[in-house]
């Protein structure tokens, strides 16, 4: 019975062991060395299923220094130590043409075409005893514009222009290959030499030869998804961008975007155009830094108005275009246009010196003067005269006058009596009376 139990014993013991995995330690190993431009040169130990790029990965990690054969395992590194020295290996470290020496037989691989290309040819298994140098990187050329990694590449002699776009790993949707951009290097101190490649029509193109420091720029074709849209906000059922032909009209925009909610307020509804809206205006920025006095009347007239009207707005009535279903009154959209149909709010604002200044209910026929009575009247410091009526729609400002029709969204504004020096005033006078003295003392003395 002991004995049974002691096999039993034995067979679960060997099903578990069998079941672990070996250390990597156990399992056979060899040894390579890497040289050369690299952050750790040394020996190392691999494994016989590792490759080439498993040991310039190696020589290039701080935390797992090289392997010193004869030695104790100093995490010294052999050369310098790259926390503390300028260099970048893994930047300037050359790929495309890495030795490898095997039983005194020397090969060279393209490693970056291992890594962006996928060509497993050159990314050798590794073989005990092999010796990797690493030279750094001597001569590039530039690949930009619509590709999908744009910048410098390592040059190795025989590199084609489909070479160098396979380098950047390839062309984005939307490259205009008709018109590629090649500046040849013609030396030192030498411009570039522009040539003009198309793929397009003649595909061989994609064969010439490239020379160090070439550049490559491969445009981007603006035509490619262009789109041209406008934005529709408000009162309106569905807000957003919507993509527009030529042709396309207002009206056809808001019938897209499902017609316009029972709040709309079509008399201040605005259609604008960010294109003019946006344009820089320097005559005004000019007048807006300079006094008011420097000012003539004219250019102090446009810089209020610049200040008041938004720049860029269509001239569209809403209520005719609705009302005729598009048919009158209609506009074609340009992209970039933006459509807004405020909330209708049935509100005149009285603002400035009344008794008691705000918002009041708008009501179809009465006077601006009737809304002033409803704010408690003027106010005892208010203007005589300058009563101006705002309008929503434009923000023109215009003279009160008794038949002035307000419609809802306007301002009833009412100003403030400037005080005034009597004295001040006086002097004004009697400086303007010695002028003019002056003046006809000075025409009868020439007439005589």
């Amino acid at each position: 019975m002991k004995t049974k139990l002691f096999i039993l014993l034995l067979i679960v013991l060997a099903l578990s062991l069998s079941a672990l995995d070996l250390p990597i330690e156990t399992r056979p190993q060899i040894s390579v060395s890497v040289t050369g431009y690299v952050a750790y040169p040394g020996s190392y130990f691999m494994l016989p299923d590792n490759r080439l790029s498993d040991a310039l990965k190696k020589a290039q990690e701080t935390y797992n220094p090289p392997l010193q054969m004869g030695m104790n395992n100093s995490p010294v590194p052999m050369l310098r130590d790259p926390k503390k020295t300028e260099p970048d290996y893994k930047t300037n470290q050359s790929l495309r043409n890495i030795r490898l020496t095997r039983n005194g037989v020397e090969n060279y691989y393209d490693l970056l075409m291992y890594y962006r290309l996928g060509d497993i040819s050159q990314n050798p298994l590794l073989r005990d005893g092999d010796v990797i140098f690493v030279s750094p990187i001597h001569e590039i050329i530039s690949v930009n514009g619509a590709v999908l990694l744009s910048g410098d590449v390592e040059f190795k002699a025989g590199d084609t222009l489909n070479k160098a776009l396979d380098m950047a790993q390839g062309l984005l949707p939307g490259a205009d290959t008709s018109t590629i951009q090649h500046y040849r290097f013609m030396g030192i101190g030498v411009p570039f030499k522009v040539e003009i490649v198309d793929l397009n029509s003649n595909p061989e193109t994609g064969n010439i030869k490239l020379n160090a420091f070439d550049r490559i720029m491969v445009p981007y074709n603006s035509s490619f998804r262009a789109r041209r849209v406008v934005t529709v906000s408000g009162e309106i059922r569905n807000h957003g961008e919507y993509i527009i032909e030529d042709g396309t009209s207002l009206y056809d925009i808001i019938q897209q975007a499902g017609g316009l909610t029972a709040r709309a307020d079509l008399d201040n509804a605005i259609v604008l155009n960010r294109a003019v809206f946006e344009l820089p205006d320097p005559e005004l920025e000019l007048l807006r830094s300079r006094p008011m006095s420097d000012m003539t009347p004219l250019e102090y007239n446009y810089l209020r108005t610049s200040l008041r009207q938004s720049k860029g707005i269509y001239n569209v009535d809403f209520n005719r275009l609705m009302e005729s279903a598009g048919k009158e009154g209609n506009l074609i959209l340009n992209n970039g246009d933006y459509i807004y149909i405020p909330e209708k709010t049935n509100t005149v604002w009285v603002s400035g010196h009344v008794r008691n200044p705000g918002l009041q209910n708008w009501v179809e026929g009465k006077t601006w003067q009737e809304y002033v009575e409803t704010a408690g009247g003027f106010a005892n410091n208010r203007k005589a005269t300058g009563i101006r009526i705002i309008r929503a729609n434009s923000g023109n400002w215009e003279k009160a006058k008794k038949d002035t029709v307000l419609h809802p969204g306007d301002t009833v504004f009412i100003p403030e009596q400037i005080d005034r020096s009597v004295w001040t005033d006086v002097k004004d006078i009697i400086t303007l009376l010695s002028s003019t003295i002056t003046i006809i003392v000075g025409v009868q003395n020439l007439t005589k």
